[in-house]
């Protein structure tokens, strides 16, 4: 494991759920290896992919200010939304870096586009009519950002190591580091307002488990198996 500024001691069904979160998804996870040694093997798609992590980056923070933005707005708040900026700042860098010209969040500058920003939509959906009356608390925001670290966090490691075996300059050390401590973060914040017992968690992780598998499919699609 990479190292990580350690943020206050998780809830103990964090780590059983990050082993469960890794189990459940042995199979996503080869399909996603196959699908990362062939992207970055082509530096136009690699880049519409990194554009695309830059996108989902970038919806992430912008979620966090569309909805925490009240007078009670804390240091933690702010500090998630600046990070996920900057994670989108940067991915945004490499992906221009690697195809050498400027990207927009437009279709031909991304991979799977309609997929991407489905993932987050039907998400958050899924969210707010399980929490009901809790809709407009901290619930939705502190549970949409958990459950999309555990992703994040999965999908990055394997990224990461893809990058290794192929050699490739791109290192995602920083990135890993501080979404394992949003994750632990997020926990935490969820125990302070009493939901600390992941009774909503594995609903959520089941939920966001289908739209993954059909953002991956979106993938693999707009990056076909060369015969």
């Amino acid at each position: 494991m990479l190292p990580h500024a350690e943020p206050a001691a998780p809830p103990s069904w964090l780590d059983g759920a990050l082993a469960d979160f890794d189990g459940e998804n042995d199979a996503l996870a080869a399909r996603t290896r196959i699908l990362l040694e062939r992207v970055i093997a082509e530096p136009a798609r690699h880049g519409r992919l990194i554009n695309t992590l830059s996108l989902l980056e970038h919806m992430g923070s912008h979620k966090i200010m569309a909805t925490q933005h009240s007078a009670k707005i804390d240091q933690a708040t702010l500090k998630h939304v600046a990070e996920e900026a900057q994670h989108a700042y940067f991915m945004k860098r490499q992906a221009e870096k690697t195809t050498a010209r400027r990207l927009e969040y437009a279709a031909g500058d991304l991979l799977a586009p309609a997929a991407a920003r489905m993932y987050f939509q039907r998400l958050e959906r899924a969210m707010v009519r399980t929490l009901g009356p809790q809709r407009e608390s901290r619930a939705v925001y502190l549970y949409m950002s958990m459950i999309v670290e555990f992703r994040a966090l999965w999908f990055y490691e394997l990224y990461q190591s893809a990058l290794q075996q192929a050699r490739h300059a791109l290192s995602l050390k920083r990135v890993l580091g501080e979404e394992r401590a949003h994750l632990g973060d997020m926990a935490d914040r969820l125990a302070g307002i009493g939901d600390s017992t992941g009774v909503h968690t594995a609903e959520f992780l089941r939920v966001e488990k289908l739209l993954f598998a059909r953002l991956l499919r979106g993938f693999e699609q707009a990056v076909p198996a060369v015969n």
